[in-house]
Formats: structure tokens, C-alpha cells, sequence
């Protein structure tokens, strides 16, 4: 492969990279704000100028491809002149308002005011100033903060395929905004609040409820769709508190759609089943573990059962659940549920042109390599109805028979049950499931199951040892 040199350091690069991807592999920070990854390139905000030798001017990285014997320097006296005149610039107008700004803790603007900026500015004029702008269900402006590096429109246009983001007037008076000033439309807004550099487009969701730095970060996966994003869960105490797009080139890049990206709130709902709990005439009456599992088994004692597992749960899960079924309910059938319409991967396909797939369930495909069938209509003869669900499959339409339900459900689902045995969903537990691909992916705990509320495999042995 060929090599060049940067800040003293022989750099392999593949031909076409630019400096900035060449850099980072050697460890070489190029501060960016104009440059991401999954965007074109513009090269407007010129923080990310470097010395190049042979070149009388600076060149901007995100533009430069390598190429054979170059020899960059990043350290230069002229190349920290120029970082310390943009970032002098960029703070112009800037707000000192990083005590109540979001963004603050992963702010590019601020981490890279520490490292290359000055803590004097020359500014003596009046900063300008709007006011902030609700964008729709999912984002709010703060125009105050923006920096121009037009991400976002480059974003709308190239990613989620409308062009809804526009820079109008010029100079200083240049503002961010959607056309006419509209609502957002696209399904994948809160990729916005991750690609700003700064707290200008921020999440209506997330606004002013925690501080980034307080927050625990798990690697997971999405379970919004069959899709299987790579996604964050940032939570505390016990509460996710958002969930953000985690880059995986093969599956989604660099982004997450608003589905998936808030399906997490059902996880802390207050009308969440978290006890073990029997119906009554009432309805559903809190009890302990041991009562609600003898229960249980007295509603499908003697009774040709039909089980039904959600395509929300792991791989390790059904696995677990096929052996407790022939064990216990020999010869009952196993089907599995997930969404409506969609009865087998064949039936599965894009939703959209971005990263929506039509199967709402993260697993179903990895059902299918287990060989479970889906569910279409309640078999001939079947007396009771065991249901095992994660929280995401959306539970079909039953007959009046006595049920059983293992897993996450709501009170209003669960108020026609027997007995409900609560259980954990996506982000209190770990586990693998199979995408579309046919790609193995893992599911990560980020979170402890609420209230009484057991993993399967525990709830299974108590049935067992009961």
C-alpha cells in the first residue's frame, strides 16, 4: 500500500482516503466540524487546514487525499495559527450558555475550544441573538449556538432523502432553518441532534433531563425492526434515558430512525406489569413469584395449550423456551408473533429506502433458523394460550381462552390473562438475535429489570423447581 508521513509518522493509506481518515488511523487528531464521515465533503469551515509540504498554502484535510511520499504537518506554526484564528471566529457570536446546553460534555465546539482556542476573545461588539425554534415532535433550534457547518442540510438532502434544511440571507445574518419554516417531516430526525457539532439542533426528548457525563453507555442493539441498528443506551440509576445511533457500516452507518431511537420509553411506562400477578374478578391482583407460578400451571394443567413467542426475544430464549415446551407442554405447538402481516422472513422487506425494514421485531429471522413457524390462526382444539414476549412483537388477536403471559406486557394487554409472570426487555438483558442479513448480533444489558420483573431463563427455572 502506499504511505505518506504525518507529523513525522509513516502512514499506510488505501488510495482515495483523505487526510483526516489517514490521520485518525495514526493516531492523529484533525480537528473537524464541516467533515463527517457519512456526508459529502465541503471544506468550509477550515479548522481542519494542515501544512503540507511542496504547498505554499494550507490545505483543508477533509479535501486532500493522500497521496504516495506527502508529508503533512498538523503542528505547524501556521497550522495552529489558522486553528486559533477559526476557533476565534467561530465564537464570535457564540453563547457562554454551556452550564444549560445539552451539548455540553460531547460538544465539539467546546472540546476543541480547550485544545486549540484562546481564552481571551477581541469581541466587543453585541453577540446576535434568535430565538429558539420548536422544529417539530423531535427537535428544537437554537440558532444562537449554530456554527454554519451545514451538516444538517447536507444530512437532509444526501441521507434521509428530503430537502427540508436551508441557509437563508448571508454573512452574519446566515440562519439554519427548514423551508418556510415547516415542521421536520423526515422519520429520521434525531440523526440531526447527533451530527450538530454543537447544541443547536437538539432532542425535544432528552432536553435539559441529564447531564451527558453522568451517563452509563452500553453497546447494544436496536430492536425497532429487522434491521438491528447498532445503538448506545445512555441511562442512570436505573433509566435509559436515550438512545443514540452507533456506527456500524454494514448494517446502518451512522444512523438510527426515530422509531427505534425512542422505543425505549415503554421500558419505564407506569402501567407496566413489574409484579407477578393473577387475574380476579377485579382484575389482575399482585402476589409473590411462587403463588403466581402455581397459578400458572393450574390454568394449563390438563389443557391442550398453544404457546406463542414473541420475535422480540434472543436466540438463547427461544432456545431455552422450545426445550421448557416439549418438556412441559408435549406436542404443543410453538408459533412465533411479531407483527401483523408479516408471518415469515420471506414476507419481510424494506419499509423505506434508508434503514426501516417492514418486520418490527429485531429476531425474526433468527427465529426462522430455529425453525419456528409463524403464527396465523389459533390450531383446532386448543383449550389455553401460554404467550412469551419481549415487549416489542405486537400480541395478536386471541380467542377467549384462558392465558398465560411470560415476559413484558401492559396492564390493559394483560388484563384478560390468567396469570402474567413479568419478565425483562432489550435493555435489561443480553442475548443474541440474527438480523436480515443473517448477521449475529448482541443484545447488551444496559439496565436491571424493574420491580419483580426476572429474566426468562430464571422465571423458567422457578416454574421448573415449583
Amino acid at each position: 500500500m502506499p504511505k505518506c508521513v504525518i507529523d513525522g509518522r509513516e502512514v499506510e493509506f488505501a488510495p482515495g482516503e483523505n487526510l483526516v481518515e489517514v490521520a485518525k488511523r495514526a493516531g492523529v487528531n484533525i480537528p473537524v466540524f464541516c467533515y463527517h464521515p457519512g456526508l459529502s465533503v465541503v471544506a468550509q469551515c477550515r479548522m481542519c487546514a494542515v501544512e503540507i509540504e511542496k504547498m505554499p498554502k494550507l490545505q483543508t484535510a477533509c479535501s486532500t487525499a493522500a497521496t504516495e511520499g506527502m508529508a503533512v504537518k498538523t503542528q505547524s506554526e501556521r497550522a495552529i495559527k489558522n486553528q486559533k484564528s477559526i476557533m476565534e471566529f467561530l465564537l464570535l457570536n457564540h453563547p457562554l450558555d454551556c452550564p444549560i446546553c445539552d451539548k455540553s460534555g460531547e460538544c465539539d465546539l467546546q472540546d476543541q475550544s480547550y485544545d486549540y482556542g484562546s481564552p481571551y476573545s477581541r469581541m466587543t461588539e453585541e453577540k446576535r441573538t434568535y430565538i429558539d425554534l420548536d422544529m417539530g415532535p423531535v427537535i428544537v433550534k437554537n440558532m444562537n449556538r449554530c456554527i454554519h457547518c451545514t451538516r444538517c442540510i447536507r444530512y437532509g438532502e444526501q441521507i434521509a432523502g428530503i430537502h427540508e434544511m436551508v441557509a437563508i440571507r448571508r454573512g452574519n445574518d446566515t440562519e439554519i432553518t427548514t423551508i418556510d419554516g415547516k415542521p421536520l417531516q423526515t422519520a429520521y430526525a434525531g440523526n440531526y441532534a447527533d451530527i450538530c457539532p454543537t447544541g443547536s439542533l437538539t432532542l425535544k426528548d432528552f432536553r435539559f433531563k441529564k447531564r451527558v457525563w453522568l451517563l452509563k453507555r452500553t453497546a447494544t442493539v436496536c430492536e425497532g425492526c429487522a434491521r438491528g441498528c447498532a445503538m448506545e443506551a445512555h441511562a442512570e440509576n436505573n433509566i435509559v434515558y436515550r438512545c443514540v445511533a452507533r456506527e456500524n457500516l454494514e448494517v446502518n452507518q451512522y444512523w438510527l430512525c426515530d422509531e427505534g431511537r425512542f422505543n425505549f420509553h415503554y421500558l419505564h411506562e407506569t402501567d407496566r406489569v413489574v409484579e407477578p400477578a393473577i387475574s380476579s374478578a377485579s382484575g389482575l391482583v399482585i402476589t409473590e413469584w411462587k403463588a403466581a407460578v402455581d397459578a400458572a400451571k393450574a390454568t394449563l394443567k390438563g389443557r391442550k395449550a398453544l404457546a406463542l413467542i414473541g420475535s422480540d426475544l434472543t436466540q438463547e430464549e427461544a432456545k431455552d423456551i422450545q426445550e421448557f415446551i416439549g418438556k412441559s407442554f408435549p406436542g404443543a405447538p410453538l408459533l412465533h408473533f411479531g407483527t401483523p402481516g408479516i408471518h415469515s422472513a420471506r414476507e419481510d422487506a424494506d419499509e423505506d429506502k434508508i434503514l426501516k425494514r417492514k418486520s418490527k421485531t429485531s429476531n425474526l429471522h433468527g427465529f426462522e433458523k430455529l425453525g419456528l413457524k409463524g403464527f396465523e390462526s389459533v390450531p383446532s382444539g386448543t383449550e389455553a394460550v401460554i404467550v412469551f414476549r419481549g415487549g416489542r412483537a405486537m400480541l395478536p388477536k386471541l380467542p377467549t381462552l384462558p392465558t398465560v403471559g411470560v415476559g413484558v406486557f401492559k396492564k390493559q394487554e394483560a388484563d384478560k390473562f390468567a396469570t402474567v409472570l413479568p419478565g425483562a426487555a432489550f435493555a435489561e438483558k443480553s442475548g443474541t438475535i440474527v438480523n436480515f442479513q443473517g448477521r449475529e448480533q448482541k443484545l447488551v444489558r444496559a439496565i436491571l429489570p424493574p420491580g419483580k420483573s426476572k429474566a426468562l431463563s430464571e422465571i423458567l427455572m422457578i416454574w421448573s423447581h415449583a
